[in-house]
């Protein structure tokens, strides 16, 4: 175990030779483009449905902001301790949570998909859509409780 022994050279050094690794990482440069679509996506979203809010877009800017933050801070620790392979499930998890972002505001703005894809898209389904459906109970809103 790595923490056990006296490491080559001080903490902070292999920290930040680590945070300077990252500029080659293609995940890293993955997820942060993921996160970069996802907002534009999700502006033009705004635009074309007509639901743009300035605080609604100021909270989700802080939101990806800080989630980047987290992720470039986490991941060079993750990879001094020997856990790489965690980090990079963690940054695989997010892209994947932005790429489901991105498709669904895709969908919302009216742009085409495949329907096999809109039936794994909850926000793009049918029953999401009806006026009839309660999100909260996962029931239809006319179905006897």
């Amino acid at each position: 175990m790595q923490l056990l022994t006296a490491p080559p050279m001080p903490y902070h050094q292999m920290y930040f030779t680590h945070f300077q690794n990252m500029e080659d990482n293609r995940l890293i440069w993955l997820f942060v483009w993921a996160v970069i679509i996802d907002i534009v996506t999700g502006l033009a979203k705004s635009l074309v449905t007509k639901r743009t809010t300035s605080t609604k877009g100021t909270t989700g800017l802080i939101k990806h902001g800080v989630l980047i933050l987290v992720i470039l801070t986490l991941y060079p620790m993750l990879d001094v301790n020997g856990m790489g392979s965690a980090g990079d499930a963690f940054v695989t998890f997010y892209i994947l949570y932005y790429a489901v972002s991105i498709i669904e505001n895709w969908g919302q703005m009216g742009l085409p998909l495949p329907n096999w894809l809109k039936s794994y898209i909850y926000k793009l389904s049918d029953e999401y859509n009806s006026q009839d459906y309660d999100p909260l109970t996962g029931k239809n809103k006319k179905e006897k409780k």
